[in-house]
């Protein structure tokens, strides 16, 4: 039995110097500008690693001792998303309250796998 692809909706966006297909799913178009002037964030899960979630673990403590589960965690996944979009964790929490909750839905659903990342089943 033959699996077919999803077609997904993509963007080419410029990272590292390579050109990369990211998911219509992972760009978030906020409100208002950052303080860069970008008008949306792409969050780019690939370039997470577990050493990035370990050290925003860590760092997640440090701001709430009692985290208990972190992938749960708007802290610890506030540090995760300032990662994958490349910017300052300030930058994240200062963002409008629509904005910061987009971003912490797309940003929990890629902590619990359950959100979608542009997969093939």
């Amino acid at each position: 039995m033959k699996k077919e692809a999803k077609v997904v909706d993509a963007e080419i966006v410029e990272t590292s110097g390579k050109a990369a297909a990211i998911p219509a799913n992972q760009i978030i178009d906020l409100s208002r500008a950052l303080p860069d002037g970008r008008t949306s964030l792409v969050l780019d899960f690939d370039k997470v690693t577990g050493y990035t979630l370990l050290r925003c673990e860590k760092e997640a403590k440090k701001d709430d001792a009692s985290i208990v589960v972190p992938a749960l965690s708007q802290v610890y996944q506030a540090h995760v998303a300032a990662i994958a979009a490349d910017v300052k964790y300030d930058d994240i929490l200062a963002l409008s309250a629509k904005d910061f909750t987009a971003v912490m839905i797309k940003t929990q659903g890629f902590l619990l796998g359950t959100g979608s990342q542009g997969q093939v089943d």
